[in-house]
């Protein structure tokens, strides 16, 4: 079972049963009808594989690959917390019941928080596509440590989890929803008769929609000790970027496809206060500088690689109608190969970083490791030098093809987190961010 789930296929409920039986026994030699195929993937079955992916969540096999990186200087952990979304067929709805955003009634989301220097998952679960995400994000505060570095988006945002970050000396960069009010120090208040501030003249609401207009495309403008919210009360950096002319257009276009996707309408404020990126931090200014904000909340991006690769190269979404049994198999054995191939890439990565000073592509790596899971898995049924031989191979691999390209004026993850690496552009050279 695990072999035909993991190492083999990974596409039981999308593949026809007859060509899961012929690959069995082309790779073990294990003859089985499709009718026998077909009851083995059965409750039990799920049960072991979600064990085995249990298990490997606990092993912790990624927590000492780390890159040595500036960041590392302040930041324990850089953790990124995002979900993906994929549809199931509508008979599993009373299983995995949707959002109810699109016809499919029956959807499958994967909550995923993951350390960006070592590649170690931190929090992980599956569960209906209605699953809201800012429950999970306040479930994730029970792993915090002193020192780590959280970076949440909109869909996470939560005044009260940034102040119990800000309690349990954990730091955090948060997109800052544009309802909520943001207050000035007022420079000038109003004071009583015996010399005390008046309490409401205390702070100015800054009005956004003012402020928007005040900055030119591309600038950036930081009020250092700004009090946010009105009931939830959080003091804060409050960083304001203006999005270039570029950047606003792609989401006014986006903004246009979500409108024609979803049938609703946005108001005029909304669309006019998007032309600013507003974030929310508690980094030290010395650590992290107003102008630098930006790039590192960017590192949340990284994530979506990941969901590209479950998505584009495991082909975690695509299911035919089949029992939910056989759909869970799937799954399982797929998050398990995932695991499997991602935990090889971030050690490869470490290694490449280690001995060439280069930067690995994640994506690109991860569907070389792909490509090599059942040669792994052959080598595993011999001996540790078969296994050595197949990851020596893999490295050399990784080496000559698998390097990250560089795109004009565009940082990658390597530039962002300062870490000192050599790349290939007109001349061999050093790169430090």
């Amino acid at each position: 079972l695990a072999t035909i789930c993991i190492w083999i296929s990974q596409r039981v409920a999308s593949d026809p049963l007859v060509r899961l039986c012929s690959r069995l026994h082309a790779a073990t030699g294990t003859l089985l009808s499709p009718e026998g195929l077909n009851k083995r993937l059965n409750a039990k079955a799920v049960l072991f594989l979600q064990h085995i992916f249990s298990l490997l969540l606990q092993q912790k096999i990624c927590e000492q690959t780390q890159i040595s990186n500036h960041l590392f200087t302040y930041f324990g952990r850089i953790r990124i917390l995002d979900a993906t979304v994929f549809q199931v067929p509508n008979a599993l709805d009373n299983v995995y019941p949707g959002s109810g955003g699109c016809a499919q009634t029956a959807g499958i989301k994967i909550q995923l928080e993951y350390d960006l220097h070592s590649g170690e998952f931190l929090n992980f679960q599956v569960g209906p596509g209605k699953n809201n995400d800012k429950t999970f994000g306040t479930e994730c505060l029970d792993t915090l440590r002193p020192g780590d570095l959280c970076i949440r988006d909109l869909g996470y945002f939560s005044l009260e989890d940034l102040d119990q970050m800000d309690q349990r000396g954990t730091y955090y960069v948060s997109r800052l929803k544009l309802n909520t009010n943001v207050y000035m120090k007022n420079p000038n208040p109003e004071y009583f008769k015996n010399g005390a501030i008046k309490k409401q003249s205390e702070y100015i609401q800054i009005d956004v929609k003012r402020l928007l207009n005040q900055l030119q495309p591309g600038e950036t403008f930081e009020l250092k000790h700004a009090y946010i919210g009105d009931k939830q009360q959080l003091f804060a950096r409050v960083i304001f970027n203006r999005l270039t002319e570029k950047q606003l257009q792609k989401r006014q276009a986006k903004i246009a496809e979500k409108e024609k996707s979803k049938n609703r309408a946005y108001s005029e404020k909304s669309k006019l206060v998007a032309g600013l990126n507003v974030y929310v931090t508690n980094t030290p200014w010395e650590w992290v500088p107003m102008e630098q904000v930006h790039d590192l909340y960017t590192l949340r991006w990284q994530i979506e690689i990941v969901f590209k690769t479950w998505k584009s190269l495991f082909k975690i979404d695509h299911y035919r109608n089949v029992k939910q049994e056989r759909l869970e198999c799937q799954l399982y054995g797929n998050l398990i190969a995932i695991f499997l191939c991602s935990s090889t890439m971030f050690k490869m990565r470490q290694l490449l970083l280690q001995k060439k000073k280069r930067e690995l592509s994640e994506y690109k790596a991860i569907g070389m490791i792909q490509d090599h899971l059942f040669l792994l898995y052959q080598a595993i049924q011999q001996n540790t030098q078969e296994i050595t031989k197949i990851l020596t191979r893999l490295f050399n691999l990784l080496q000559r093809n698998g390097r990250k390209s560089h795109r004009y004026e565009k940082k990658t993850v390597f530039d962002i987190m300062g870490v000192v690496y050599e790349y290939s552009g007109l001349r061999k050279q050093k790169k430090v961010a």
